[in-house]
């Protein structure tokens, strides 16, 4: 099986979530796949519903640590491609670019290799969900590997951080009465944008070279006349022109580009806002409080000469959860993809040669 084979492979495997499917087919694929490998011994990590984490390694202690993510995000409609097809150097396919091109980089890498020293290979399952096999990863294990590797599609530049993540729930309750008289009551929903807005203002000072500044982003709002709850939970809202709104709850989301700017900071700044609007704090939760992570160039062995791309571009990568557990520098590389998370995904066939080719030199110069 050759590297486009096993991509292939890889992805005729669905490992979306849901529930019919995971990733318990593709974990059984690659456990079997390494057993060709006497130099790797591997181990299932269960998470729970007959999912699990695999984690290989050779006998030394690890100096490289590839991290791949086997599940994907759910099908899309609107595909004009089929699955696995291949024209003009793309191979298209759901999970090609996001991760499993580069996953089979990783893969089919090993087979170069009779033995290594220092090689550790993590795939993992939730990465697209809640992050719950990187967590899981990061409560058993305690590594010191000199480098972490994500393979995922980076133009085959190297992406050496990322801005952390802060989502935040919260409702508040305001007054109701006549909208002729808007001065006896308190607009709950204004009170939220004005919050949000002033928010927005607070953490313009958190910034860094690298990664750029925060930002802040109202993900959700809903306010209307409070009538209660219903048996799930959920608001029951008035929603007549004449009332003054007097509950909201909202979803915030805050890429962080600081340690500094955390959950507990955005916390204060909700209580403080919330309180010059008038407004009582009903609820409050924490969804996310997932740090920034920045790895120093000088930090970085084995991608000599290779470019670097723009940090402020990027997403939030789960690995910053084990490079800041296991105090390691963590970088993210792979090849050139597109359509990530939308219909006719690809993956640039050409750049999947580079990639591995990167990863042979690495593991040469480091593992060997």
């Amino acid at each position: 099986m050759n590297l486009i084979e096993l991509i292939q492979k890889l992805i005729s495997i669905p490992s979306f979530v849901d529930n019919k499917t995971n990733e318990k087919e593709i974990g059984e694929f690659i456990f079997n796949y390494l057993k060709q490998f006497p130099y790797l011994s591997a181990e299932k990590q269960n998470i729970g519903n007959g999912r699990f984490n695999i984690f290989a390694k050779d006998s030394a202690q690890p100096k490289i640590l590839f991290a791949c993510h086997m599940d994907t995000v759910e099908p899309k409609s609107g595909w004009k491609y089929a699955q696995n097809k291949i024209k003009d150097n793309k191979l298209y396919g759901l999970g090609s670019a996001d991760m499993k091109g580069g996953t089979a980089c990783v893969l089919d890498v090993l087979r170069d290799f009779a033995r290594t020293r220092g090689l550790a290979l993590l795939f993992y399952c939730d990465e697209e969900y809640n992050f719950e096999g990187m967590k899981r990863f990061a409560e058993k294990y305690s590594l010191r590997p000199d480098l972490i590797i994500c393979p995922e599609i980076t133009d085959l530049k190297v992406i050496n951080g990322c801005r952390g993540i802060i989502e935040i729930y919260f409702r508040v309750t305001g007054k109701t009465g006549h909208v002729a008289s808007p001065e006896k009551g308190i607009n709950a929903i204004d009170g939220i944008i004005n919050i949000v807005s002033l928010i927005r203002e607070d953490i313009k000072k958190y910034e860094h070279p690298g990664l750029g500044n925060a930002a802040l982003n109202l993900a959700y709002l809903s306010g209307g006349l409070n009538k209660g709850v219903n048996e799930k939970g959920n608001l029951v809202l008035g929603n007549r022109g004449n009332n003054i709104p007097d509950i909201a709850e909202a979803v915030i989301d805050i890429r962080t580009p600081s340690k500094e700017l955390n959950a507990g900071e955005i916390t204060r700044l909700i209580k403080q806002r919330s309180e010059e609007q008038r407004l009582k704090l009903e609820k409050l939760e924490i969804r996310s409080d997932l740090r920034a992570a920045f790895s120093p160039k000088e930090k970085i062995i084995g991608f000599e000469g290779i470019d670097y791309g723009n940090l402020k571009e990027q997403g939030y990568f789960d690995v910053q959860i084990i490079s800041e557990r296991f105090d390691s520098p963590f970088i993210c590389f792979g090849p050139t993809g597109g359509n990530v998370h939308g219909a006719d995904e690809w993956v640039n066939i050409s750049s999947l040669e580079k990639t591995k080719n990167v990863f042979k030199n690495l593991i040469q110069r480091s593992c060997t």
